[in-house]
C-alpha cells in the first residue's frame, strides 16, 4: 500500500512537472524576444526560441548543436565578443546596442543582453543570449527627428523654423552671407545647410577657421603659394579658394583676420581673383563666400580692428543663429539626436532620457550652447549603466546649476566636483557596489557612504 501510494504520488508529481515544463516551453517559444542558450564550454547552441529563428532567418534544426562562432560571426559581428566578455568576467552584459542587417537585407537595431548561469567551477557554465528588437522604436525616433529638422539642423522651435525659412530663401542666391551667433550655436552647420540647398551643392564646401592659424600661415592656406615663396615652400600649393572652385568657402571666426589679410580678402571677393603667395599671377575663382563670427564686427570696426568696407561686403545678407537658451523646446529633440549619434560612434545602448534629465537640461542656461549639450550628453552616456540617461550622470555644472540655471561659481565646484565625478564613475563601473568602490577609491567604506550622502549619490539599484 505504501509503495503503491508513493509510486502513484511520483507519477502525479512527474505529470505536473511535465505539464509545467510544457507550459514554460510554450511561453519561451512565444516570447517576441530572441533567446539563445549556450550551455557547454565548447560554445555550442543548446536551444533557441521561435523569435531567435526569425532573427536568424533559419530553423532550429540547422542551428542546434552548432558553434556560436559559426552562426554569429558572419551574420552578427560583435555578438561573439559579448559572449566571450560574459564568460571571461563571469557576469552579464546588459542592453548593448547593435545595428545589424537581417537576412532580408533590412537594417535592424537590437538591444543585446547576456546572462551567466555558471556554477563555482570554471568549466561548468552556461550563457543565455537575448536579442530584443527595438528597430521600430529607433525608426520612429529617427522619423520624429527628421520631421523636426532642416538639413543638418535640428529643432522645431519657432526661432528655428524662422531660421529654416531664411536659409531656404538665401540658398539659391550667390550672395555673400555673414552668420553671427554665440560659440557653439552651430554656425558652420548653418553654412553647410545653405551650401547643400543651393545650386553649388555639387561643388565642394571648404571651411577654414581664421582664428586657428597665424596670419602668415593663414594667407597661404587661403590663397595658396608658389614654390620658393618662403622657407618650406618646396612646391606650388593650392589654397582654400582654389580648392572650393564651383562650391563654397566658409570663413569661420572672420573677426580674427589681420588688417593685411582683410585687404586681400576684400579684393578677392570684389574681383573674384586671387594671387598665390610669392606670385603676381592672377587666378580667377568661382566660389561663394560665407563667413561667420561670434564677435560684434561693428564694434571691431569702431576700434579700427576690422575694415568697414569689408564688413559691408561680407554682410550683404546676415543670419543670426539663436542661442540654445532661447530655444529650450529643442533641447529634448537635440538630446535624442545626440543619443543616436553617440550610440553609433561608441556602440552605446542608450535608448532615451528620463523626465528628470529632460527637466535638468531645459533648466540649464547653456553658455556653450549646442556644442556644450552634445558634450554633456556624451559625458552622461559614458557613465550611464542602464539604457535611460538619468540626471545624476550629467557634468557637475549641470547638476549643481544655480537657481537661475547658470553654472555654479567655479571656486565652489572646483575640487568637490572632481571627487564627486570620480566616485560616480567608479560606482557606475562596479554596478553600485559600495564595498568594491571603497577599495578602488582607497577610502573607508563609511567615508564613501558619507561622501555619497554629501553629494546626493545613490547606488544604481536604488
Amino acid at each position: 500500500m505504501v509503495v503503491e501510494f508513493k509510486k502513484s504520488h511520483d507519477d502525479k508529481t512527474l505529470k505536473e512537472l511535465v505539464s509545467k515544463f510544457n507550459a514554460l516551453s510554450s511561453v519561451f517559444q512565444s516570447m517576441p524576444t530572441g533567446v539563445f542558450a549556450i550551455l557547454d564550454q565548447n560554445l555550442n547552441i543548446a536551444t533557441i526560441n521561435n523569435a531567435a529563428n526569425e532573427i536568424l532567418g533559419t530553423d532550429a534544426a540547422s542551428i542546434l548543436g552548432k558553434n556560436v562562432q559559426d552562426i554569429f560571426e558572419n551574420k552578427f559581428p560583435g555578438i561573439q565578443k559579448l559572449i566571450q566578455e560574459t564568460i571571461t568576467n563571469r557576469s552579464a552584459v546588459k542592453n548593448f546596442n547593435l545595428e545589424l542587417e537581417d537576412h532580408d537585407g533590412d537594417i535592424k537595431t537590437y538591444l543585446v543582453s547576456t546572462a551567466f548561469t555558471g556554477e563555482s567551477s570554471k568549466e561548468d557554465f552556461g550563457v543565455v543570449l537575448v536579442l530584443h528588437d527595438i528597430s521600430e522604436v529607433t525608426r520612429l525616433r529617427k522619423a520624429v527627428i527628421a520631421e523636426q529638422s532642416f538639413g543638418l539642423l535640428i529643432g522645431a522651435s519657432p526661432v528655428m523654423k524662422e531660421l529654416y525659412k531664411t536659409i531656404e530663401t538665401i540658398a539659391e542666391f550667390d550672395t555673400t552671407v555673414l552668420i553671427y551667433g554665440e560659440t557653439g550655436t552651430g554656425k558652420e552647420l548653418v553654412a553647410r545647410t545653405i551650401h547643400n540647398f543651393g545650386y553649388r551643392k555639387k561643388g565642394p564646401f571648404i571651411p577654414i577657421n581664421c582664428s586657428a592659424l597665424s596670419s602668415s600661415v593663414l594667407e597661404s592656406e587661403l590663397f595658396g603659394h608658389v614654390k620658393g615663396a618662403f622657407t618650406g615652400a618646396i612646391q606650388d600649393r593650392k589654397g582654400r579658394f582654389e580648392m572650393a572652385e564651383g562650391g563654397t568657402v566658409f570663413l569661420d571666426e572672420i573677426g580674427s583676420l589681420s588688417i593685411d589679410l582683410q585687404i586681400k580678402l576684400l579684393r578677392t571677393i570684389q574681383e573674384r581673383i586671387i594671387e598665390r603667395v610669392g606670385s603676381s599671377d592672377q587666378i580667377p575663382i568661382n566660389v561663394r563666400v560665407i563667413s561667420a563670427t561670434n564677435q560684434d564686427l561693428l564694434e571691431l570696426v569702431a576700434k579700427k580692428r576690422f575694415r568697414e568696407d569689408l564688413y559691408y561686403r561680407l554682410k550683404v545678407f546676415q543670419i543670426h543663429v539663436p542661442p540654445l537658451r532661447t530655444r529650450r523646446l529643442d533641447i529634448p529633440i537635440l538630446g535624442d539626436h545626440f543619443i543616436e549619434k553617440i550610440n553609433r560612434v561608441h556602440g552605446n545602448r542608450i535608448i532615451g532620457l528620463s523626465n528628470a534629465s529632460k527637466e535638468s537640461l531645459m533648466r540649464y542656461s547653456w553658455p556653450g550652447n549646442v556644442r556644450e549639450l552634445e558634450n554633456a550628453m556624451e559625458h552622461a552616456m559614458i557613465l550611464t549603466p542602464g539604457k535611460i540617461v538619468e540626471s545624476q550622470y550629467f557634468p557637475p555644472e549641470i547638476r549643481h546649476m544655480q537657481n537661475d540655471g547658470s553654472p555654479p561659481v567655479p571656486s565652489i565646484v572646483k575640487d568637490p566636483c572632481k571627487e564627486e565625478e570620480n566616485i560616480r564613475r567608479v560606482l557606475a563601473s562596479l554596478g553600485g557596489n559600495v564595498s568594491k568602490a571603497a577599495i578602488r577609491l582607497s577610502m573607508h567604506r563609511s567615508t564613501l557612504w558619507r561622501k555619497m550622502r554629501e553629494f546626493g549619490i545613490k547606488r544604481d539599484k536604488e
